[in-house]
């Protein structure tokens, strides 16, 4: 039985590209069972800088033109069936949130990942057109309904899911996220940012600029806060910038409330150079509505980092005891929380030891042999 894999995705630095990366990597290093097809784009293909092929992979290689979700849609949906059909597929592993919604008629079983509960939840915040949006959502909402089995990252996403869709708990099942190996070697020690004053005091928020991250509460709270105690204390957002219009909100923000330089934006930063901005940091904050995971938190954790988020979706999940948590709709709580961590040195020390030993449960190796064993097992 043949079984293929479709990463053929977005280049753009995302959640998305972490998970296809890693995941590719990852199954490289396994004992497979079956053999397996995997299509994806040249991009990923080089990025792989694979030293020896596992056997029992075959890459089909696709065009980097099918980077952009327009085309690459079309061609999931009416070319890909017949490039499964023709290679003998009877599954399929889709992990990006879409599948080809008509591979029913091939025989094809389908294994969909959904990483995002966004659509149906703050539809409101998505960045983008909505059209474009309302039907992102009802794609899904097809993907979804396609399947065979489904699986989420956490056990708050598969309840909030099953919830909001009506569809049967038996067919979801929960696969865990895993941190970057690069988070836990010392290869990216030497990757500092020329530009960077790592020596200052500074905060640190690593995260898209989009509505649902509520980017702009977090900086009311740092205004109040170096108001209030007279902190010479910088706020770092590392941001990927995917809603302009909330940007330049932010921009008009800052430029009214801030003296120069006292909050540094760096877009597009290389994966290589966040290891250090967390290691430096005097802690790490995070302040979304929405996440069914959240791997930013388990990252700079991972580097000694204090942890700083919101009490909201699969955040206190999978961050359990190793973090602070804020509601962030209140400005003052948020500000009280990052207080408490700045001048409290021995809770931030004991924030710092349980992160230590929680993240490391969370690997590439546990959630590619568990997304395996249930592709090997759907019958």
């Amino acid at each position: 039985m043949s079984i293929a894999f479709d990463f053929v995705g977005t280049n753009v630095g995302s959640g998305t590209k972490t998970y296809n990366i890693n995941f590719l990597k990852e199954i490289e290093l396994l004992s497979l069972r079956e053999d397996i097809i995997i299509f994806l784009t040249k991009n990923y293909f080089q990025q792989l800088k694979k030293q020896k092929q596992n056997p029992k992979i075959r890459y089909i290689i696709k065009s980097n033109f099918f980077s952009n979700i327009f085309f690459r849609l079309f061609w999931m949906q009416f070319i890909f069936p017949f490039e499964l059909k023709i290679n003998g597929v009877k599954k399929l592993y889709s992990p990006m949130n879409f599948c080809p919604i008509f591979l029913k008629i091939f025989k094809i079983k389908i294994i969909l990942t959904l990483h995002s509960n966004l659509p149906w939840v703050y539809f409101h915040l998505m960045p983008g057109n909505m059209l474009r949006n309302f039907f992102t959502k009802k794609l899904m909402e097809l993907s979804i309904n396609s399947c065979n089995l489904l699986l989420v990252d956490s056990h708050f996403a598969k309840q909030e899911i099953t919830n909001i869709l009506k569809i049967n708990i038996k067919k979801i099942k929960v696969v865990y996220l895993g941190i970057d190996k690069k988070f836990l070697s010392n290869d990216c020690e030497n990757n500092f940012i020329k530009s960077f004053n790592y020596n200052e005091k500074y905060i640190i928020s690593v995260l898209s600029c989009v509505k649902y991250h509520n980017i702009l509460n977090m900086l009311k709270a740092f205004k109040i806060l170096v108001s209030d105690n007279n902190y010479d204390i910088k706020l770092v957002l590392v941001l990927q910038i995917l809603d302009r219009e909330y940007f330049s909100e932010i921009n008009k923000y800052i430029n009214t409330n801030f003296d120069k330089n006292k909050i540094i934006i760096i877009n597009d930063v290389k994966s290589e150079s966040l290891p250090n901005l967390y290691k430096h940091s005097q802690l790490y904050i995070f302040s979304s509505y929405c996440e069914v995971f959240g791997l930013t938190s388990l990252e700079a954790m991972s580097q000694g980092c204090p942890i700083l988020i919101s009490n909201t979706s699969a955040l206190p999940e999978i961050n359990d005891i190793a973090a602070d948590y804020f509601d962030p709709d209140n400005v003052m709580d948020i500000k009280d929380k990052i207080q408490k961590i700045i001048f409290d040195e021995k809770h931030k020390n004991e924030l710092v030891e349980k992160g230590q030993n929680h993240f490391k449960k969370f690997t590439w190796n546990n959630n590619v042999n568990i997304t395996l064993d249930h592709i090997y097992n759907l019958n």
